[in-house]
This record gives C-alpha cells, structure tokens and sequence, in this order.
C-alpha cells in the first residue's frame, strides 16, 4: 500500500519551514544592528544615558508645571549639550533652548515671563545660571528666521547655532508632538530646491552640517587666542563630543539610498552614538566592531575626565592620554566616513 502523507505530518513540515525562515531573518538582524548592541552593553555609556533620563524628567516635571512655568503658545523648550546627547554627568551644564511656530509675534510681556519663570528653573534644581550669559536664552520664531537660512545674518542672530544643535543634539521638555513639527520645519528648508524627477541628495543639509563643524573649529581658534582659559575645554570637547556629533550624522546620511524629510526625523531623534551605530549598521562590516569599543572606551575616558577635573589643570600622563586618545576617535570616525561602501562621490564630496 503506498505511503500517504498525513496532514500532522504537511503541518510540521510547515512549523519547521516557518521557525528555520524566522530564525534566518533573527540572525541577520543581528548581523546588521550589531553596533547598536555593542553601545547597548556599554557599561559607562549605559550609565550616563540613564543618568540623563533620569535629569530630563526632572525637568520635564518642572516643565510641565503650570506654576512654575509661563509657556507662550506654540513654543517649544529643549535641551542641547550633554543633557541632548545623553552623556551628562552628575555635574553637567543645563543648556535650553526655545522655538515658536507662532504666526503672531510673541509680545514682549509674554516673552518677559516665560525667560523669567526658566530662570527660576535653574535655580529650583541648582543648576548654574545659563551659559555665555544667556545668550541664547530667547524664543526663535522658526516662520521669522526661514530667509536666514544660508545668509550672512544666519548666525548673527544665532539661528545657525540653535538649529544645528536642535538637529543634532537635542530632546524635549515640553510637548514632543509639537517639538517634532518644529523639526519638521526646520528640515522643510533643506528640502526646498528637490527635484521630483530625480534622486534627491541632501547636500543642503550636508553643507551645513559641514559648515557648523568648521565654525566650530574656528570658535575655537578664537578663544584660544582670547584671554579666557576656557579654550583647554574647547580643545577637548572639539575632538570628542563635537566631532561625535557632526559626523555621526553625516555617515548615515552619506550611506542611506533614499533620503526622505521623514527618514531624517528620525535620524535627529536618537542621540549622536545612536546614530553612529547605525551608521555603522549600514555598513555592514564586522570588522570596525573591535575599533567601535575603543572608540566608546575613549570617549567614556573623557567623559570621565570631563567631569572630575578641570581641563585647565591636567597632569602630564592625563592630558597625553586624552590627546592619544582623540586621535584615535578622529581615525575611528575618518575609517567609518572613507569606508568602501560609502560612494566615491560622497567621500569626495566631503573633502571637496
């Protein structure tokens, strides 16, 4: 009598097809998001994000209060800096920065009241009074800075500052919905000359993105020469926390086949090292993963420094480490930008 397949035995030949297709697709997940688990089990990294979360909701709290602060409609509060990357210390710096989408100009009453009630939120969690003496502590109105995007006045007014680092390093204290569509404003600029016809490259944004590192390096240059001593901490935060954030931005821009206004959104919702690693996810090269660790090493080295000891005042054996040590994070990054699956045009582009 011939064999005759049962139907159990059909349907367990299913379930094994079906667990051998989802194991597959499980392991190259896994190959491709495998420096995003790297920094995931980064131990000193791991802390200062937690460290961070735990400082954002505070004054998401703060925020949040009616009582303790006056928020004119449609503007958004936000910080930057360590806090945005989230690699603050206990001792980190409070750097916020305020957007309106307002159609109506804010009135100068109005205005008065909600800088007043953030002054009074950096004393009610002890943090120092704003940096550079509150220069940036003023709402930007996105509609009203649109013409100086890319002029002469675009950082005279500090609006160049404020929307690199709203892209770059930044998370909300108010309500995420409208920070979101903030965003989505300022990245509108960067898409306005596409062409539907043809595949868009966003090197508008490139440039700027370039442009904002080079005028950092020459900020620094100028306080180098001013007769603060404030420069040492330029130096160091220039060849760490600054390059990290700039160029861990350009690599999955450079490398993604489609950019789209939503996909880079989402980009500027993770923290510079989360970009990094999915920069380096794309790449899809296992073997950066060794460079990758000692890069989060040498940055958790200056963090480290950052926060216990004044640049100012760093013994011998310190301060050549921390410089050993940028050059290996330059080389990390310059290795990741030059790769071979980074298009030739774009690695020319950068230099070019």
């Amino acid at each position: 009598m011939p064999w005759v397949s049962h139907p159990r035995h059909f349907l367990l030949r299913r379930h094994i097809v079906f667990i051998i297709q989802l194991f597959e697709r499980m392991m190259r997940l896994m190959r491709n998001s495998v420096y995003s688990v790297i920094l995931s089990q980064h131990q000193g990294i791991g802390r200062r994000q937690g460290l961070s979360t735990q400082k954002i909701d505070a004054l998401k709290r703060e925020f949040s209060n009616p009582a303790k602060f006056t928020n004119p409609s449609e503007t958004s509060v936000f910080v930057a800096g360590s806090l945005g990357r989230h690699d603050s210390g206990e001792n980190s710096d409070l750097d916020l920065f305020l957007t309106s989408s307002a159609e109506v100009p804010i009135s100068h009453l109005d205005n008065v009241k909600c800088l007043a009630s953030i002054l009074g939120v950096y004393e009610e969690l002890g943090y120092g009074q704003p940096s550079n003496d509150g220069e940036f502590l003023k709402i930007f109105n996105i509609p009203q800075h649109e013409s100086c995007v890319g002029s002469a006045r675009d950082d005279g007014v500090n609006w160049f500052t404020v929307r690199m680092l709203m892209l770059l390093e930044s998370k909300p204290l108010t309500d995420p919905q409208l920070y979101r569509r903030h965003k989505e404003e300022i990245l509108k600029f960067y898409f306005r000359d596409r062409d539907n016809g043809s595949q868009f490259k966003p090197l508008f944004l490139l440039n700027d993105l370039l442009r904002f590192w080079r005028t950092l390096c020459l900020n620094y240059e100028n306080a180098r020469s001013g007769p603060t001593r404030s420069w040492k901490k330029r130096n160091f935060n220039l060849k760490f926390s600054r390059m990290l954030t700039v160029f861990s931005t350009v690599l999955p821009m450079v490398l993604q086949s489609h950019v789209n206004q939503e996909w880079l959104l989402d980009l500027t919702e993770k923290t510079p090292l989360e970009r990094l690693a999915v920069g380096l996810d794309m790449l899809d090269d296992a073997q950066l993963s060794r460079g990758f660790t000692i890069f989060l090493d040498d940055y958790e080295f200056f963090l480290h420094t950052k926060e216990y000891q004044d640049f100012n005042l760093l013994d011998d054996p310190t301060r050549m480490a921390l410089n050993d040590k940028a050059g290996q994070v330059s080389s990390f990054l310059f290795s990741a930008l030059h790769h071979p699956s980074v298009s030739p045009e774009y690695r020319q582009y950068l230099v070019i």
